[in-house]
């Protein structure tokens, strides 16, 4: 896998969270570059790059499906994975019409998100 694929763009409003699971996923080995809202992601350079994007559901301004969409009306396609704190059967719904691929609840279970990054970059056409 090249590092193309490898890159990781996680968005979260919490530097906690969004600290704990750059950490996590670069010592996975995965090239990660982080966001604290989706202004700042839609605002920076890594896009063209970006093997995956990691986004919090509940953020400020910009909530995670919006920021989703916006990608999409972009024709970025770039792979998603949600992460939540509520993960429910609505909310997978709306993933699901967003074009997201993974809708992951907090706290994941032990490499959840690791390994779903790697299965959809995997799967990526590149």
């Amino acid at each position: 896998m090249s590092e193309h694929q490898q890159q990781v763009l996680i968005v979260d409003d919490d530097q906690a969270v969004r600290d704990a699971l750059e950490f996590a996923l670069r010592l996975q080995g995965f090239n990660v570059h982080a966001y604290s809202g989706g202004n700042e992601l839609l605002a920076g350079g890594e896009l063209a790059q970006a093997g995956c994007v990691v986004v919090d559901d509940n953020m400020p301004g910009m909530d995670g499906l919006e920021l989703i969409g916006r990608l999409r009306e972009r024709d970025i396609p770039v792979p998603a994975i949600l992460i939540t704190s509520h993960a429910t059967d609505r909310l997978h719904a709306k993933a699901a019409v967003a074009g997201v691929r993974v809708v992951l609840e907090k706290p994941f279970l032990e490499n959840a998100l690791a390994a779903s990054i790697q299965t959809l970059l995997e799967s990526a056409n590149y």
